[in-house]
């Protein structure tokens, strides 16, 4: 079945225009994981990680059928060291 992502960050919105074929939805959610964590990385370069955004993956009749939202793309360990 194919399935459009679609990021979004609540105001603002990037549309998947051709959308792509996977044949289940575990497919479907490691490939949007991989996706969030790729944009993730892009954004690190700059030095900048903006939790607000989230990819939204759509059948073909545009039903979100899947959502991820940045912040839980990734697991983050606080440092816990004092360095004073």
């Amino acid at each position: 079945m194919k399935y459009f992502m679609n990021l979004r960050d609540g105001t603002e919105e990037l549309l998947d225009p051709e959308g792509t074929e996977y044949e289940s939805m575990d497919a479907l959610r490691k490939a949007v994981l991989t996706t969030v964590r790729d944009l993730m990385c892009g954004d690190m370069v700059g030095g900048v990680l903006d939790f607000r955004f989230r990819i939204d993956a759509e059948d073909a009749d545009g039903v979100i059928v899947y959502t991820l939202p940045f912040k839980h793309a990734v697991n983050i360990i606080p440092d816990t060291v004092s360095y004073d």
